[in-house]
């Protein structure tokens, strides 16, 4: 079994490097919104300045580290599975005999490193341009901790997007479900700014929701250097919304699945 979902990955990952447009799409996308921001608050932010708590060096490698943190993390498995329901593509993979949620985790993972064997370059390239500048003070366990951060954050989120996803079970277009979506996460994850720029009732709100571990708790450990008992405590945290929402994907799984064999026959 558990080679089959290595194949699905590794077609995963061939599809996606054999794509030349995704592959440019993906490096713009990558290096564009970084190096705007790097300019952008560059010029707002004199040195000694601080906003959100975050110094100059900081808030800009906060920036650029939450785009980079999207691409190896923000996976659309909603949109793919709204697509497979209503189109019907859903029964291609029912038919086979392994886990649907499974099957689309594999496909995740082979997508997500395609993504990180093309943007690595560009990573080393980064990480060692701050450690060069002493930009900030990066320890080995801070690296692990923030890779580890990242990891869980994939989970978590596709954990998350596959609970939306499977709204279409039971309704015929996401579309602007999926949009508002998009734009409410963004900003409760903390990747249009800083969670801390907030109003402090606001952030209190936000630290409550599963939502900063999507991009601002991983990048909070590399750039803040949090304190292992911190690290250890909202990691235990993120940990806890994973198997709850591992609990929910079962029920909507079980549940949709029934109703889309009643309706496909």
């Amino acid at each position: 079994m558990l080679k089959t979902y290595r194949a699905v990955s590794k077609i995963s990952l061939k599809s996606i490097l054999a794509n030349k447009s995704s592959v440019v799409i993906l490096l713009l996308q990558a290096l564009v919104p970084s190096i705007v921001m790097f300019y952008l608050w560059s010029l707002i932010l004199n040195h000694g300045q601080t906003v959100g708590g975050f110094t100059k060096n900081q808030i800009v490698i906060y920036y650029i580290g939450v785009n980079f943190i999207n691409s190896f993390v923000w996976y659309a498995i909603d949109w793919e599975l709204n697509d497979d329901i209503h189109s019907g593509e859903l029964s291609n993979i029912v038919h086979r005999p392994i886990a649907i949620e499974k099957y689309y985790f594999a496909k995740m993972v082979g997508d997500r490193l395609a993504n990180l064997l093309l943007l690595a370059p560009i990573l080393i390239i980064g990480i060692l341009y701050i450690l060069v500048k002493n930009l900030l003070q990066i320890s080995l366990i801070v690296l692990l901790e923030f890779a580890f951060s990242i990891i869980m954050s994939a989970v978590l989120w596709f954990l998350f997007s596959y609970i939306i996803g499977s709204v279409a079970y039971w309704f015929d277009n996401l579309f602007f479900v999926l949009l508002v979506k998009e734009v409410l996460v963004n900003l409760l994850a903390g990747f249009y700014f800083p969670l801390e720029i907030l109003p402090p009732f606001l952030v209190k709100i936000t630290k409550c929701l599963p939502f900063q571990y999507f991009s601002s708790f991983p990048i909070d450990t590399l750039v803040k250097g949090l304190s292992p008992q911190s690290w250890l405590k909202n990691t235990g945290i993120e940990i806890a919304w994973a198997v709850i929402f591992y609990v929910i994907v079962q029920i909507v799984n079980r549940k949709g699945l029934q109703r889309y064999s009643d309706v496909m026959g």
